[in-house]
């Protein structure tokens, strides 16, 4: 298999969570990819703004805004998107303001990380370059069979992003839980037993649970193909939350043998 080269990561935290360890992600991925450089900031737009010229950092903003704006889903079921004055006025004052964002809104993944991606030449980051960003912004993309938008937890482009929300929401819960809410049971059944079955908003495991989707990045990155249907592989694309647990967590074990062999590849010695 012939790899893209890869010789600089920038790995950024913008989700605001005091469970989301980024020197311990910036390691793990410095293990994976070998010789690879892994930066580690915070914000990514407080990066990348800081480093626009002051006379145009005010028009940078404002485009920033409106790119975002524009990426809102006001419709869950459809593909209007909202990209109104108000909703330019909202994002602006969000550019302002410290991570954690408010998480009330639903963003297109794609168009989202078309906006982040405006900053990328500003930040004065090579386009051969892996950047991934972790924000708790929750975003989704629309399912061609249904037309209606679905929460995930990970976009591939340039850059990468990747949601703390999305890992809470986007995979499904066991199916009794559901069934338990329609019968009005879920205050009931005893949530002491179901704490483990399911990610949490800051829940501990995050950082552990967010190495598998770096590692999926980094497989987009340097070969094309990001998953596994392999269960016990981070590389998994799990839809449900038992199986993101098992695969994250549960395992015993980072990839699959074929996968195992292909990080060896651009890592040198990694054993699983």
């Amino acid at each position: 298999m012939e790899l893209v080269a890869l010789s600089r990561m920038y790995l950024f935290n913008a989700s605001g969570s005091p469970v989301v360890d980024v020197e311990a992600l910036a390691e793990y991925c410095g293990e994976l990819v070998g010789k690879t450089e892994v930066l580690h900031h915070g914000d990514f737009f407080e990066y990348g703004l800081r480093k626009v010229n002051q006379l145009d950092v005010g028009q940078v903003k404002d485009e920033l805004a409106e790119a975002l704006a524009g990426a809102r889903v006001t419709n869950p079921t459809a593909s209007k998107k909202g990209g109104e004055q108000p909703f330019v006025d909202y994002e602006r004052r969000m550019l302002e303001k410290q991570p954690p964002r408010p998480t009330g809104v639903l963003y297109d993944g794609f168009e989202l990380c078309l906006a982040y991606s405006s900053l990328l030449t500003h930040a004065s980051i090579d386009a051969e370059d892996l950047v991934v960003v972790i924000t708790n912004q929750l975003f989704g993309t629309l399912e061609g069979g249904d037309s209606r938008y679905h929460a995930r937890v990970i976009v591939f482009g340039g850059p990468c992003i990747v949601s703390t929300t999305g890992l809470v929401e986007a995979p499904a819960r066991p199916r009794e839980h559901y069934l338990q809410r329609q019968l009005g049971l879920d205050r009931i059944v005893g949530k002491e037993d179901e704490q483990e079955r399911w990610l949490r908003t800051d829940d501990p495991r995050t950082t552990e649970v967010l190495k598998g989707y770096l590692a999926q990045a980094i497989f987009f990155h340097l070969t094309g193909d990001p998953f596994c249907e392999e269960k016990g592989c981070r590389l998994f694309n799990a839809h449900w939350q038992e199986d993101l647990l098992f695969s994250q967590l549960e395992s015993g074990r980072d990839f699959c043998e074929r996968h195992q062999e292909i990080a060896r590849s651009f890592t040198g010695a990694r054993d699983g």
